[in-house]
């Protein structure tokens, strides 16, 4: 009887120790760039909102956490402390150093935004000084530096002090706004596909199928939609020197 008993405890155990590491191998850990209304803090923001509905969709645990972008990046990529970070263009060149996830999660207007006055187009950026974020220099095939502040660089542009800036009009346009940046102009660069970043290798993977399947379980419910059609939208031609 005793060894019944022991051996019915000892399985028992080993259930719950089972079950446990199956939980624990089953969270994950999503690091989110801090941009303008993609994600403020870990409470605030598209892309948090996103997140937190994987998590109900799938039953998941995922923790969050809200970096500059180029730290974000990192994370995911280099120092392996998240399962993946979000959001990233698509360039035309797949990356060296990381994988990106299979669903695209939505699209991006990547705008140029110059001085009203200046003669900056589309076709003549390498005979000007251009920024765009750090960590997206080289996803910007002309020449760029880096910036560390978007609304540092919008700044510039609109006093004539930096020729041109390369970024995400959703990011940008609230900042235009809300510092009534008058002195600048808006054109349409390119309409990115934006993807979830996974380390090098985790294209196909584990993490890579859950986002998949829980993306298509949010596109069923209409749950993608109502969060993600706030930031997927078509280029708006409209001009910071127009407004009152």
């Amino acid at each position: 009887m005793k060894s019944v008993m022991y051996c019915f405890l000892l399985c028992s155990l080993s259930l719950m120790v089972f079950l446990t590491g199956s939980s624990q191998a089953a969270e994950y850990k999503a690091s989110i760039a801090n941009m303008p209304g993609y994600a403020e803090s870990t409470e605030k923001g598209v892309l948090v909102d996103f997140v937190k509905a994987m998590s109900k969709a799938s039953g998941t645990p995922i923790s969050i956490v809200v970096e500059p972008f180029a730290r974000s990046m990192n994370n995911a990529v280099e120092a392996r402390t998240a399962d993946f970070h979000l959001p990233l263009i698509v360039p035309p060149t797949p990356p060296p150093n990381h994988d990106f996830s299979t669903a695209v999660i939505f699209h991006v207007n990547f705008t140029l935004y110059t001085n009203k006055d200046s003669k900056v187009t589309r076709d003549n950026l390498d005979q000007f000084k251009i920024e765009t974020d750090n960590a997206h220099i080289a996803y910007i095939k002309e020449k760029t530096t880096g910036s560390s502040s978007l609304e540092n660089s919008l700044k510039k542009v609109d006093a004539g002090r930096l020729d041109g800036f390369i970024f995400a009009d959703f990011a940008c346009d609230p900042i235009i706004k809300t510092d009534k940046l008058k002195n600048i102009k808006r054109t349409l660069y390119h309409r990115f596909d934006v993807k979830i970043v996974l380390p090098k290798g985790g294209n196909g993977g584990p993490v890579d199928k859950f986002l998949t399947e829980t993306i298509e379980k949010l596109k069923a419910s209409g749950e993608f939609a109502k969060i993600m059609d706030s930031i997927d939208t078509p280029f708006d031609p409209w001009q910071p020197y127009e407004m009152e």
